[in-house]
């Protein structure tokens, strides 16, 4: 019996040092049992935090990359994006979606956090996302985020179900099939946000006293590999929920963590069938 690997094309930049983009959901992916197909957006010397780092923007050569790879009729199970560097990207990996037509599409809409937009997202760049998560599958934005798409007033005093329910509705509106806001913090407490289109739940998480670099782009490939193996939405959210604070928790064993990020290539192993399981 001929057996097939599931696959994904993950649309991120790539750093040569610090761990996050491409060089995270790479073997993530991998590692769960998926065939990675990487759409680089920018080639980094390291990532944005590293003062002076050199940058090559792969914009110009995203048409005929994506081109060739319609010539060939590569058929894609997913696509996976996260951090975009432009309107102009936003739009091109809009048009491969309904070009190549995965059959799940994951946009993790990187922007901002702690009510503060990166400095790299201008406003022309929120009103694209807004596209974007318009042909998604899954939209999986933090609290700031899911504020943005919506144009709500952010307020990290108002994280009730109910306010987290009005806004995942409001961006389920603009045409995402499904939203998790993730990272929804609550006094100690911390909360994974599911609303499927109908029906809206929580899953608990744990919440550590510190943070890391990374974390964002390693919950959202934890849980794109528990997709595309068979798992349910929950499941997967779960098993990233899980494996995020388990490889902070280890990185603190290891030399330099705050500079590289998050040391999760030692526990790859726990992910083998795509989801974590010690």
């Amino acid at each position: 019996m001929t057996k097939k690997l599931p696959r994904c094309i993950a649309v991120h930049d790539m750093s040569g040092y610090g761990k996050c983009s491409l060089t995270v959901a790479i073997p993530v992916l991998s590692a769960c049992g998926v065939e990675v197909c990487p759409l680089p957006t920018a080639l980094l010397s390291a990532n944005a935090s590293f003062p002076g780092f050199t940058l090559f923007d792969f914009t110009p050569e995203i048409p005929a990359y994506a081109a060739h790879w319609a010539s060939l009729n590569l058929s894609p199970d997913a696509l996976y994006s996260g951090f975009l560097g432009s309107e102009e990207q936003i739009d091109l990996i809009g048009g491969i979606i309904k070009s190549l037509r995965p059959a799940l599409s994951v946009i993790d809409p990187v922007m901002a956090d702690h009510g503060v937009l990166y400095k790299t997202c201008t406003p022309g760049m929120c009103e694209g996302m807004k596209r974007l998560a318009a042909c998604a599958d899954i939209v999986t934005p933090n609290l700031t985020e899911a504020c943005v798409l919506t144009g709500t007033p952010y307020d990290p005093a108002r994280t009730g179900p109910d306010d987290i329910r009005r806004l995942s509705e409001k961006i389920a509106a603009l045409g995402a099939k499904k939203v998790i806001v993730t990272g929804v913090r609550r006094g100690q407490k911390l909360f994974n946000c599911i609303f499927d289109g109908v029906s809206y739940s929580e899953r608990a998480a744990k919440q550590l006293s510190f943070n890391m670099y990374g974390t964002g782009d390693l919950f959202a490939s934890v849980l794109v590999g528990g997709l595309l193996t068979g798992h349910s939405l929950e499941e997967s959210v779960d098993s990233a929920a899980a494996f995020v604070p388990f490889a902070m928790q280890k990185s603190q064993e290891y030399e330099d963590r705050n500079r590289r990020g998050i040391c999760f290539e030692p526990y790859l192993s726990t992910l083998s069938g795509g989801v974590f399981s010690l």
